[in-house]
């Protein structure tokens, strides 16, 4: 018969939902919402509602920056969107870091590397099953 060893600060206890998983709920919740503000912001621009003139925009037409920002904002929301109904499989987990290294890039910085640090441990690994 064999025993299993005691575990290890920081190892994953079943039934027990590591604390970086909930902050990455709430990063996933704030991405949502920012992109939230980039669609928003090129349906305004698109909808003519604030009048804002290609002078206005350094010679672009207005109609192709609110087209930019209405694809854009809709291309970054669907995979932090879907994030929030994916399996705790292996593969996930890898899925969840892209989803905080793109927030890297921008004004999300500073919520993304703690994060990050975090989402490395082996308690989290472990609840996503890569041990």
């Amino acid at each position: 018969m064999q025993i299993a060893p005691p575990p290890q600060p920081g190892d994953y206890i079943p039934g027990k939902t590591p604390g970086a998983i909930i902050w990455y709920r709430v990063y996933l919740v704030v991405m949502c919402l920012m992109f939230l503000a980039v669609i928003a912001g090129g349906a305004v621009v698109l909808s003519g509602v604030f009048p804002i003139t290609a002078e206005d925009l350094d010679g672009m037409p207005p109609q192709v920056l609110g087209s930019i920002y209405l694809i854009m904002g809709i291309a970054m929301i669907i995979p932090y969107a879907l994030a929030f109904f994916l399996p705790r499989k292996p593969w996930v987990w890898i899925y969840h870091l892209v989803m905080i290294c793109i927030g890297m890039t921008g004004c999300t910085i500073v919520a993304s590397i703690p994060l990050l640090i975090f989402w490395l441990k082996p308690d989290v690994k472990g609840y996503f099953g890569r041990q």
